[in-house]
């Protein structure tokens, strides 16, 4: 059964809007969104007992409208052409979330604030999600260490070389385990590549933890998505290339 209330927390400050595009895979699972398919198709009513009520945090500096990629060509100095109002900040968002996402920042933007809210939430939040370089900004806090996480396949290398104490690993995602506080859980850190890979991760993450036959219909489905979530953990390998050297 489906927890019947879902906490996700996005980081959404001058990240790449593709990065974060999988909130859309949970807000389909959502009992709100679900209330309202079901006036175009009734059928879907069977999906009612399996739908949560989720509420999005969408975490900022401030309550602003704040900037997001790609830049806007057409304004002089512009870092950002798309805003967004958040809901929250990082001082204000709650730390015990039940999953946290964050995109892929640019690697410029480090407000001290979202800094002391990823540690504060780091063992409070059972779930942590990155995509992209998002995976850099959480390795910037020291919460890595020992762990096994991957980041753009483009950056690999960079990532190595400034975190050395972190496995990075030449896979599309990496589910590791975390410290977790809030229960007898376990908690789960789920890194990815790209916005595409991050795509993948969060329906497998789906599919593992709701009703398959719910997820597939109302959310990978109904977004043209990868139906059944089988898409490759690992990069196609070139012939010659062994998976375990990279």
């Amino acid at each position: 059964m489906a927890p019947k209330t879902l906490r996700i927390g996005v980081l959404l400050e001058l990240v790449q809007l593709s990065d974060i595009m999988g909130v859309d895979v949970f807000g389909n699972l959502s009992t709100a969104y679900l209330n309202q398919v079901i006036a175009l198709d009734p059928k879907l009513a069977e999906f009612l007992p399996h739908a949560m009520n989720i509420e999005f945090f969408y975490i900022s500096s401030s309550l602003e409208a704040a900037t997001t990629t790609p830049p806007n060509a057409s304004l002089p100095n512009s870092i950002g052409g798309f805003r967004f109002l958040p809901n929250t900040t990082y001082d204000d968002c709650p730390r015990d979330l039940d999953i946290i996402l964050i995109g892929g920042p640019l690697p410029t933007h480090r407000p001290e604030a979202a800094d002391r809210f990823m540690k504060e939430a780091w063992a409070k939040t059972r779930v942590w999600m990155t995509t992209c370089i998002g995976s850099l900004w959480l390795a910037s806090t020291g919460l890595l260490e020992g762990k096994k996480v991957t980041t753009n396949k483009e950056f690999l290398g960079t990532a190595r070389a400034a975190f050395p104490g972190i496995e990075w690993k030449y896979q599309r995602w990496v589910v590791d385990e975390k410290e977790y506080s809030g229960g007898s859980e376990k908690g789960e850190l789920w890194t990815a590549g790209g916005a595409g890979a991050g795509m993948d991760m969060i329906a497998r993450y789906c599919l593992d933890n709701f009703d398959k036959e719910f997820v597939n219909s109302m959310a990978l489905e109904g977004l043209e998505f990868n139906p059944g979530g089988q898409a490759s953990l690992y990069y196609p390998m070139k012939e010659g290339e062994r998976r375990a050297i990279l």
